[in-house]
């Protein structure tokens, strides 16, 4: 029995000195084959951000090994980025990289005391360059001196302009600015303008998005006023 068992353990320990062996072997030749060095990155998803920013950031993974590159390291390096959310990265054998990059949802730029303050959909806010908002589509939300950098989440404007971004994309799409007068909050498109009662501007984008959609002709309407829940509706003149 004891002869039995010295020969079981010589040939566990014969097998696992081949494995060693072969797997190693498979390393080196994987590291040192140029076949799998990483020769291309592709990087997709840049608005907010500079598509040639990134790629310098990591021109240095190339020529790396697409097997030894450590993907939390660049995952993590990536979204520290304040205006990346998320990324994927994915191999394609056998050299290139593709990085897919998820950016926030900007939803609002304040323009105060000479600088650009970028908000998205989750209350965060960012410093941006001044022509950030040709890069996309950004609505302006007026300050007329009481919005600031540090109040501007507790502001009706953000709040309606949220809410529009959440339930009616078509709306947001062509909001040029939001404002308020008095106890109203103005969304001004390029045409025309809707005008909500700032104690009941939730429910009211929700009639207005129904209404909208019933319509379905955005751009008929000079202005849309609402008094309580009842739509005062002005058309544009036809000449």
């Amino acid at each position: 029995m004891k002869e039995n068992i010295n020969i079981i353990f010589y040939k566990l320990l014969l097998a696992g000195t081949v494995v060693v062996l072969f797997a190693g072997s498979i390393d080196k030749l994987l590291s040192d084959n140029s076949t799998f060095k990483i020769d291309r990155l592709i990087i997709s998803g840049c608005n907010l951000i500079k598509e040639e920013s990134i790629k310098n950031q990591f021109s240095f993974i190339k020529k790396k090994n697409i097997f030894s590159l450590n993907i939390d390291d660049i995952k993590s390096k990536i979204i520290s980025n304040e205006f990346i959310a998320s990324v994927n990265i994915v191999k394609v054998f056998p050299s290139t990289i593709i990085l897919d990059l998820i950016e926030i949802s900007p939803i609002g730029l304040l323009r105060v005391n000479n600088t650009n303050f970028l908000v998205d959909n989750n209350d965060n806010g960012f410093l941006c360059s001044s022509n950030m908002s040709t890069a996309i589509h950004i609505p302006e939300i007026e300050s007329n001196g009481s919005i600031t950098e540090e109040n501007i989440f507790s502001s009706n404007e953000y709040k309606a302009l949220n809410h529009i971004f959440s339930t009616n994309q078509k709306l947001f799409n062509m909001i040029d600015y939001v404002s308020t007068n008095n106890d109203q909050i103005v969304v001004n498109t390029a045409k025309s303008k809707i005008i909500f009662d700032s104690p009941h501007y939730i429910k009211q984008i929700d009639h207005i998005s129904k209404f909208l959609d019933y319509s379905n002709r955005y751009s008929k309407y000079k202005y849309i006023k609402f008094s309580h829940l009842d739509v005062i509706v002005k058309e544009k003149d036809v000449i």
